[in-house]
């Protein structure tokens, strides 16, 4: 390839990839990951299209339900928080705006997992009853042995 060939080429080359970087910005067309630190907690996220990804918000966490729940509910904050405060700066920046109405439109649609953890309430006579009989039951299915029947029956009540 001779020399003002090859320049040519890399111009071209050049001047596309700024041209789709600018469009995938734009459009927000590329999935981007994000770590937030906010109130002593890592809330990690994705968006695309220039919209959070609700099930990707703290996404690490979902196996401990307790620091899930956590870390939904300051997601939840973090993105009225950003809403707010990208709203009293205004800029005439296309990515501004769209990073504002981004988390804007997060801090009103997300809807974080609330689980409490509490021990659990002493069953009462009837509830121990019914747990007892569904146990056996469940013996039963699977077995024709006249003795785990006669014992489902005995406390079942049948």
């Amino acid at each position: 390839m001779d020399p003002i060939s090859f320049v040519f080429s890399a111009y071209v080359d050049a001047v596309q990839n700024i041209v789709h970087k600018k469009m995938t910005d734009s459009f927000g067309t590329e999935v981007k990951a994000v770590v937030i630190d906010y109130q002593a907690v890592s809330i990690p996220f994705q968006y695309q299209m220039w919209r959070v990804k609700d099930k990707t918000v703290c996404l690490p966490y979902q196996s401990d339900l307790s620091r899930y729940s956590h870390c939904t509910l300051t997601a939840k904050r973090l993105f009225a928080e950003l809403c707010t405060q990208l709203s009293k700066k205004p800029s005439a920046h296309w990515r501004h705006t769209k990073i504002k109405d981004m988390y804007c439109n997060a801090a009103v649609t997300y809807q974080p997992t609330i689980a409490r953890v509490s021990e659990a309430s002493a069953m009462d006579k009837a509830e121990k009853a019914k747990a007892e009989c569904n146990l056996a039951i469940a013996a039963a299915l699977g077995s024709r042995d006249p003795a785990v029947i006669i014992e489902r029956n005995r406390v079942c009540g049948d």
